[in-house]
């Protein structure tokens, strides 16, 4: 299967489905993903926090460490990616060359707005494509008032080492976030999702869409 992976920023993907993709990876799957901005950021006082430069060396050597080589970085502005017609063509035009079987996005109840401007975005584009999942947004960012609902579990007890080695690698978010918390954080929810399939760890995803064939699951 070909799997392709939208987000608005470098270590979003990582962070919600990292681990997911890194097995797809393992077994035999083919995963690229769109990031829709080089995500530099400033602070409330306009100071550069995080260069676009920096942003993209960590992204790419994060992605790396899950088995990703097939990465594609946009430039719409970091804090402000709408949803609009321009951000829409982009990406139909790269699911028009990649073809994917599955699409993977953010939640558009996330309450970072260019994870919501991506997330409808990404549902237009994808308005022909029968496969769509909802990543899982996380603190701060995922505090909506419309709830994200678990529907889809993927086990990542053989991929969480890369999941969490791959967030390692955004060394200018590590403090932002809080350091170890954020670490510790990210792994327990996996922990958590995990226990609630039966698992030591998982990812979970709610579900847009899905097209069922018997002759090619969805098993990763």
């Amino acid at each position: 299967m070909k799997i392709l992976a939208v987000g608005a920023h470098l270590d979003d993907i990582e962070i919600a489905c990292g681990g997911t993709l890194a097995k797809a990876i393992k077994n035999g799957h083919q995963v690229k993903t769109l990031i829709m901005s080089k995500s530099g950021y400033t602070n409330k006082e306009g100071e550069i926090q995080r260069s676009d430069e920096i942003a993209v060396q960590e992204g790419r050597k994060a992605l790396h460490v899950l088995g990703i080589r097939d990465i594609e970085i946009l430039s719409f502005p970091t804090k402000d990616i709408p949803f609009c017609s321009d951000v829409v063509n982009a990406i139909d035009v790269c699911m028009g060359a990649y073809n994917p079987d599955i699409i993977f996005t953010h939640h558009p109840f996330d309450t970072h707005q260019a994870h919501v401007g991506v997330s409808n975005a990404t549902i237009a584009a994808a308005r022909r494509r029968n496969t769509v999942f909802f990543y899982e947004p996380i603190t701060p960012s995922g505090r909506s008032y419309v709830a994200f609902k678990p529907q889809l579990y993927v086990d990542i007890e053989s991929t969480i080492d890369l999941k969490i080695a791959s967030l390692r690698e955004h060394r200018s978010e590590y403090s932002k976030f809080g350091a170890e918390d954020w670490i510790d954080g990210v792994h327990s929810r996996c922990g958590f999702r995990g226990y609630e399939i039966g698992k030591k760890y998982a990812e979970a995803f709610e579900i847009l869409r899905i097209e069922m064939g018997f002759e090619n699951d969805l098993c990763f």
